[in-house]
């Protein structure tokens, strides 16, 4: 709903984990010296959950949300609340940077109206993927925010490094190993045996995104199908038969071979400058790399959910082989 765009977004449940960075951010969001400046970023890996910490520390607060006609004056705003920390009541901006051009319009009268609400004059705002837009629009889009007077706080979520003067910076990495334990166990909603459970947190290496795979994975096998998957035998080649087997690793092999010396070719051409590109300008080169390499492909939608960034398939004696691709620049 467009008069839902600023919201934030619901954490995940269950919430696992992160204690000490739940505690960090929440003092950061009030510490008085850095009111109005100095944005705090949550930088990590796509999947590594971002989003989530931030979704959950505004849920924990008791920050009131309000759609945005409410907000501009288009209908009775809801009474306020004390947070549970015993501060004014607040209210946190939520924008997806892919689509912040489209929304600052909506922005401007938001905070409009808020700077005549004297009782509600602190807010939080979330940029969610700052590393999706470009450098220059990175710097406008902070100045433009932190002209309005009453953001308390300017969050940022990225996975890359943010070069902003004075940023406050909070690295998340993985989950520690009883965290993990205990989100697979919560996910899977299924009974894991203890060498499968050793296997799986050897896999996902507490990463949040590979755990909620891993964990639907889990809730839909047997244990012992379980425990082959985990063990690398789900499309074994030894379940092939021998005559399609040699086949297949003929066909196979030549073309991730030929795939990579071929892209390396094609890079080498490219100017010196190739690592200005943004992340989407970088996945665009690949797809348009790998088109001329024969295959067919499609570049899927600028997302920050782990998902894979092209698809691309190429047809052989043995049938298509689809490959996923992750561009990393």
């Amino acid at each position: 709903m467009a008069d839902d765009i600023f919201l934030p977004p619901q954490p995940p449940r269950p919430f696992i984990g992160r204690r000490t960075e739940i505690e960090w951010l929440e003092q950061e969001i009030w510490r008085r010296e850095f009111a109005g400046g100095r944005p705090i970023v949550i930088s990590g890996a796509a999947g590594i959950g971002k989003t989530a910490l931030i979704a959950e520390v505004l849920r924990r607060q008791r920050f009131v949300s309000v759609s945005v006609s409410t907000q501009i004056g288009r209908g009775k705003p809801e009474p306020a609340r004390t947070a549970s920390n015993g501060a004014p009541p607040n209210f946190p901006v939520w924008m997806a940077c892919k689509s912040i051009t489209e929304h600052l319009r909506e922005f401007d009268a938001l905070m409009r109206y808020r700077n005549d609400d004297r009782e509600r004059r602190d807010v939080i705002v979330v940029l969610d993927g700052f590393d999706e837009i470009e450098d220059e629009t990175q710097k406008s889009a902070v100045a433009h925010i932190l002209n309005f007077k009453l953001v308390r706080t300017l969050i940022l979520t990225s996975r890359t490094e943010v070069e902003l003067r004075g940023v406050r910076t909070l690295r998340l990495g993985s989950l520690e190993p009883p965290d993990a334990e205990s989100l697979i166990t919560d996910l899977s909603q299924s009974i894991i045996s203890p060498e499968s459970m050793e296997r799986m947190l050897e896999v996902v290496d507490g990463h949040p995104l590979a755990i909620s795979i891993l964990a639907a994975l889990a809730k839909s096998l047997r244990p012992e199908d379980l425990s082959n998957a985990l063990a690398g035998h789900i499309y074994d080649l030894r379940d092939i038969p021998s005559a399609r087997r040699g086949k297949l690793i003929s066909v196979a092999k030549p073309i991730i071979i030929s795939a990579n010396e071929g892209m390396i070719a094609a890079l080498k051409k490219q100017p010196k400058d190739i690592f200005t590109l943004s992340p989407r300008k970088y996945e665009e080169l690949v797809a348009e790399l790998m088109r001329d390499m024969g295959y067919e492909v499609t570049l899927t939608k600028a997302t920050r959910d782990g998902g894979k960034d092209i698809l691309a398939s190429i047809r052989t004696e043995v049938g298509d082989l689809l490959c996923l691709v992750e561009a990393k620049r």
